[in-house]
């Protein structure tokens, strides 16, 4: 199974910051993301992400699916990076720092940003991959 959405609605927490909580199911595994509301509203992280699948469908290699951008001063936002591997979609998990989302349309710096499938880091840890068929990601852009 696979699907990303909003828990909450926006909200504010003691110290100002505009956010709303959001969950993603990638197969029999799950995980929580708090996506800033500062720059993005929750409808437009929902159309980046029917937008960052439908770059799948229509033969791109690797896409993303943003789940924090807090505008050009933030230091870092978050992203699942995910790319097409066979009849499946592999995705990991990322912060991506501010100089690396440069320029006017914000998704394709982030998808840019998205570079080789790699399943060990710089000094050589594992990174946590995870498989969810093709067929099931796509199946989330018509279930709404």
């Amino acid at each position: 199974m696979f699907y990303i959405g909003f828990k909450t609605g926006p909200r504010v927490d003691d110290e100002g910051w505009h956010h709303a909580l959001g969950g993603l199911e990638l197969g029999n595994e799950s995980d929580g993301f708090a996506a800033d509301l500062s720059v993005w509203s929750p409808r437009e992280y929902e159309q980046q992400w029917r937008a960052g699948i439908a770059r799948l469908a229509t033969g791109a290699e690797s896409s993303a699916l943003i789940t924090s951008y807090a505008g050009a001063s933030a230091a870092f936002h978050s992203m699942w990076p995910m790319w097409r591997v066979g009849s499946d979609i592999v995705f990991t998990e990322r912060l991506v720092f501010a100089e690396a989302i440069q320029g006017a349309d914000v998704a394709d710096a982030f998808y840019r940003a998205v570079g080789e499938l790699r399943s060990e880091s710089e000094d050589g840890q594992p990174i946590p991959q995870w498989r969810v068929s093709f067929a099931e990601v796509l199946a989330f852009l018509t279930a709404k």
